[in-house]
Parts: C-alpha cells; structure tokens; sequence
C-alpha cells in the first residue's frame, strides 16, 4: 500500500510500519511530490517490494481486515454507539395488528 504521510491519527494508524524489516507501507509526501520516485525505487528493488507487500498482507488482509474482524468491528461501533445513543423500540406494530421486528439484523445487513 502507497499512502501520503499521516495528517491525524485514525484507527488504523498504529498498523503502519513504512520503515525497517517490518515495513507494510510505503510513505510518500502528502502531495505526493516523490511518488515516481518511491515507486521507481520498488520498481529497481523487487524482493524490497516483495517483502512490503508480503508484511502489508499478514498485517492487513490476513489479521486485521478479514470478513470477520471488520464485522466485529462494525459491531462493537454500533453496540458503543448504541451506549451513547438513543435506544430505538425493536418491534414494531404492523398494518394486521401483528409485530413484527424492526430492520434487519446487522448480519443480515453485511453479508447481503
């Protein structure tokens, strides 16, 4: 992954390693004024880029961005959210009289 140089933190922040045996990224300046040249440089350095991208996979893909692990991050966000929040009825009285639930399930949601 090529990314400009942090102006805040995110959370996602503390993964990115853009130097040392362990890089995963590579940093280029915010208006990306040395791109050509960070690229051309992995371009002459192959197993260089090979090692980036193999760290950016085990980090990213394998561990922190799987299907799993981003629901459960959605999850936690909308259950925190929901402490601070109003706390909507669940059900719902339909046009027959009959309940009926509210929405969809949050998994339900994600995986369509």
């Amino acid at each position: 992954m090529i990314t400009h140089k942090a102006e805040w933190i995110e959370p996602h922040s503390h993964l990115f390693v853009p130097s040392g045996p362990d890089q995963n990224v590579v940093e280029v300046e915010r208006d990306f004024s040395d791109l050509e040249e960070k690229v051309q440089d992995l371009l002459q350095n192959s197993e260089r880029a090979k090692t980036i991208v193999k760290n950016s996979i085990a980090t990213f893909r394998d561990r922190y961005l799987t299907p799993e692990a981003e629901a459960c991050y959605w999850r936690e966000l909308f259950l925190s959210w929901a402490d601070v929040s109003f706390q909507p009825e669940p059900w719902e009285v339909d046009r027959d009289g009959k309940e009926k639930i509210r929405g969809v399930p949050f998994e339900t949601f994600v995986c369509v």
